[in-house]
């Protein structure tokens, strides 16, 4: 997984996006994005088709506990088709690109 910010409150996934390690780093960068003040995040998911189970927790906790708004933006029609039918499209504003 390669993490990016292109640009301010856009994170960049790249690559797989499915490990536990993945997981940690994940967090790890969330969690100083979160440290930072910001509250609105954009995540763009270039290449992976899956994510685990942790990192959509942590998603979901940044949003309820830390009041993140946050948003996706996935390349991958299998991704997308995997949070439409976990019913996540509305909850993480999710978007095709």
């Amino acid at each position: 997984m390669i993490v990016e910010f292109p640009e301010p409150n856009v994170m960049r996934l790249g690559g797989d996006v499915k490990t536990i390690e993945n997981y940690v780093e994940l967090k790890r960068r969330l969690t100083e994005f979160i440290a930072s003040g910001e509250k609105e995040l954009t995540i763009e998911i270039t290449d992976s088709m899956s994510i685990n189970s942790s990192i959509i927790g942590f998603f979901t906790k940044i949003i309820h506990r830390d009041g993140i708004s946050l948003s996706l933006k996935v390349h991958d029609k299998k991704l997308y088709s995997l949070l439409c039918d976990l019913n996540l499209i509305k909850f993480f504003n999710v978007r095709q690109f």
